[in-house]
């Protein structure tokens, strides 16, 4: 059945206010399954279950797959479709609010997921933050705020960008056109795949430094030194220390100087 077919037999209209726009294309999900490269030894969390079209592509390669969806009214049409799979686990809850050291004693743990633009960034922070140690994440995103995470400065390049590009090598994997989705949403998407740096995640604390950042950049109007001030009390002696001009602007400052100012500032 197509995906409109299921939302009909099981008359689920969908919700705005969750960001459901569904892949439609199931050759689109195997492509997008296949170039995350999941092997039969993987456990892969996927966020985001819904009609379970790249949850069927994943248990056809993986050990294990671990599906989180939110909307219950979602489980009887996941319970039909996927009834041939004795290799996925899935669970009615909100993503943001699991406990992800549940999950520690799982080897080759691998992260998949096509999540809502309004959720995406809080999603990011809580695997980067919390997730036991993982392979990689290969997430589809709408493409402007994919282009926001790769961002290197001006407007898109925001406290997200840094600490994403920080603690991730990040890869593009393919584009999704719109038409590929149920509704059709107004923009494209892209896939990325999130490859996490251990050395900076256990040696710069993940949750000061994204506090830090937003500190930075409290104010895109105003200089640094101005939004600096609410952090430290001289913002000119670190500015000097770094080489940068005291009208310097934080979407102007390359992500390797913000890892400079941190470490001086936490001393």
């Amino acid at each position: 059945m197509t995906t409109s077919e299921w939302l009909k037999k099981y008359n689920i209209k969908l919700k705005k206010s969750l960001g459901q726009n569904f892949l439609s294309v199931p050759k689109i999900a195997e492509e997008i399954v296949c170039k995350s490269m999941v092997t039969e030894d993987d456990t892969v969390i996927e966020i985001g279950s819904g009609i379970g079209i790249l949850t069927e592509e994943i248990a056809k390669r993986a050990k294990r797959v671990i599906s989180f969806e939110i909307d219950e009214r979602f489980k009887p049409l996941l319970t039909e479709r996927l009834k041939n799979y004795d290799n996925i686990e899935m669970f009615n809850m909100d993503f943001l609010k699991v406990d992800l050291s549940m999950f520690k004693d799982y080897k080759n743990l691998k992260y998949i997921a096509n999540i809502p633009y309004y959720i995406s960034s809080p999603i990011l922070e809580k695997i980067l933050k919390e997730s036991p140690k993982f392979h990689y994440a290969v997430m589809m995103f709408q493409k402007e705020f994919g282009e926001r995470m790769v961002a290197k400065s001006g407007k898109s390049y925001s406290p997200l960008s840094i600490f994403v590009q920080i603690y991730c090598d990040i890869e593009k994997i393919m584009n999704v056109s719109k038409a590929n989705f149920v509704p059709i949403p107004k923009v494209d998407s892209v896939v990325l795949k999130l490859t996490p740096k251990y050395k900076y995640i256990e040696e710069i604390d993940p949750d000061k430094f994204m506090k830090f950042i937003h500190q930075c950049f409290s104010s895109r109007r105003k200089t640094l030194k101005n939004n600096l001030k609410n952090v430290i009390n001289n913002p000119e002696s670190i500015l000097k220390e770094l080489g940068l001009n005291e009208l310097v602007r934080p979407e102007e400052i390359p992500i390797e100087t913000y890892i400079r100012m941190y470490k001086l500032l936490e001393g």
